[in-house]
């Protein structure tokens, strides 16, 4: 796995970053990869899955090299298969790099040609949007507004430095706070001259 071109996609808890990141991996050459999906998707008797258990089940986070094998394996076994071309794909990455250790991790990994960075400055807009969420997913525990704002803060805290990491040329901070079609179309409007290959 070398260099593959990149976009990386950013944005806190309710900011519609998964909603957003699906629909455009839609797009013919753009393969949206969701760091928490392929966690999820791992077969837990394989080698990669029963070290992840050894890390999830006492409720750790995946260590950041383990987090970069995996990836780098999924992106070598989507290449295999003939699901990821080089010099026709563009990868949408959601969830990685989270650390400065992954970002240095993959320099040779991945190519960032832009970062799409979603954000909705109205806090409570945004806890209250995550109660409603949460309780329709009946998951009323998340629903709580002190353990919702202490994720924004989790969030903030950890995503800064990464995005530190990179030129501030690359990042485009796009209004989450907006009809999900609108946030598409002023997405789409950024990437248009990534995606065709004029950046």
């Amino acid at each position: 796995m070398k260099g593959f071109p990149s976009i990386l996609m950013f944005g806190g808890p309710g900011t519609g970053k998964g909603t957003q990141g699906t629909v455009l991996g839609q797009l013919p050459n753009l393969v949206h990869l969701a760091m928490g999906d392929i966690f999820r998707a791992l077969d837990k008797s394989s080698d990669l899955g029963k070290e992840f258990l050894s890390y999830s089940t006492k409720g750790l986070l995946a260590p950041d090299a383990f987090t970069v094998r995996l990836f780098r394996q999924h992106v070598d076994g989507l290449v295999a298969a003939g699901r990821v071309r080089a010099g026709y794909h563009l990868l949408l990455l959601d969830g990685i790099p989270r650390t400065l250790a992954q970002v240095e991790q993959l320099r040779d990994a991945i190519e960032v040609r832009r970062i799409i960075c979603l954000v909705v400055e109205n806090r409570e807009a945004l806890v209250a949007r995550l109660s409603a969420r949460a309780l329709k997913a009946n998951r009323p525990d998340d629903a709580d507004p002190a353990v919702i704002r202490r994720r924004l803060e989790v969030y903030d805290a950890e995503t800064c430095p990464v995005l530190s990491a990179y030129p501030k040329s690359l990042i485009a901070t796009i209004n989450g706070d907006q009809h999900p079609l609108t946030v598409l179309r002023d997405i789409a409007a950024d990437l248009s001259a990534v995606v065709s290959g004029d950046i």
